[in-house]
């Protein structure tokens, strides 16, 4: 008689971690292209890629386009693309590595939002998390120094934006699969973009299709990578290594644009990533607030 054994976290923890390079350098042909094409148009173009992309799983699976609860995956695509608009702008002034990590409170948002929409109870451990995770915000932007511009301001609201649709995920929990969510997502967003692109619409040349290109096709297998990762293990365990998305952006960052974040960027990035680290590595503490893990961060979503 076999018997089934859960697959090596190893493979899991591959999955996370590829994901978050994907996400990276996705982020880093959205910067290529933010010099000089609109960050709507870049949404656009993003969803765009991901819908060509989906079509054949939706050809092959149209049950994938039935959601329980319409209203509020339409709700989470928006909130998602404005986070994602919002980040890519950010890009035009801010190094990629600084942009990382400054979207990374967004579980500190999620934890806020937690509690006011849903009344969950949050431990002084998490509370404490959080307050580590917004001292390390301050101490990359640094406030009244005039150490960075006020494009700081850009991935923060992302984060808080992601925020906003992983409460709408949560309201969904398990009525709809991971890839009606992730159907859902992508077309809501490129069906709200499409109603914005006119007005900014500058058409692309050739190099700067196959950067949209390179794009949307990173994004959208970080997305499936992401799926893959979650069908198999529990979300905590794999919460703390999507923090490799920031030592991807340093690497990547440097590589591709010169960027190398100062001292004082890397220790409040340190202070992020340790708070959101205590809460992903106590996960029974934490999980009466709610916290689902998988939303802790993707803010590229």
């Amino acid at each position: 008689m076999h018997q089934n054994h859960p697959p090596p976290l190893a493979r899991g923890i591959a999955l996370i971690v590829v994901s978050m390079l994907l996400f990276t350098l996705s982020d880093v042909f959205a910067k290529q292209l933010a010099q000089s094409v609109h960050a709507i148009e870049i949404a656009w173009l993003r969803c765009l890629g991901a819908v060509l992309l989906l079509a054949p799983v939706v050809a092959a699976r149209p049950a994938v386009l039935r959601s329980a609860k319409p209203r509020l995956q339409i709700l989470r695509g928006l909130c998602l693309l404005v986070s994602t608009t919002l980040l890519i702008a950010a890009f035009r002034t801010l190094g990629l590595a600084e942009a990382t990590m400054l979207v990374f409170i967004s579980p500190f948002f999620l934890t806020a939002l937690s509690a006011l929409v849903f009344g969950d109870r949050v431990s002084r451990a998490h509370w404490a998390a959080v307050a580590i995770g917004l001292a390390g915000v301050a101490v990359v932007v640094r406030p009244g120094f005039g150490t960075l511009s006020p494009a700081v301001a850009l991935p923060i609201l992302s984060s808080l934006g992601w925020a906003a649709g992983m409460i709408c995920t949560r309201r969904i929990g398990g009525s709809d699969s991971s890839v009606t969510t992730l159907v859902w997502s992508v077309a809501v967003g490129f069906a709200a973009a499409s109603l914005a692109v006119p007005f900014v619409f500058s058409p692309l040349d050739g190099a700067q299709a196959i950067v949209a290109a390179g794009m949307a096709a990173t994004w959208t297998g970080a997305h499936f990578l992401i799926v893959l990762a979650y069908r198999s293990y529990p979300a905590w365990q794999l919460a703390p290594f999507s923090y490799a998305q920031v030592v991807w952006a340093v690497i990547l960052g440097y590589a591709a644009f010169a960027e190398l974040p100062d001292a004082m960027a890397f220790a409040g990035s340190a202070l992020i990533l340790a708070g959101g680290l205590l809460a992903a590595v106590h996960p029974r503490r934490f999980r009466s607030a709610g916290l689902d893990a998988r939303a802790s961060r993707l803010p590229n979503t």
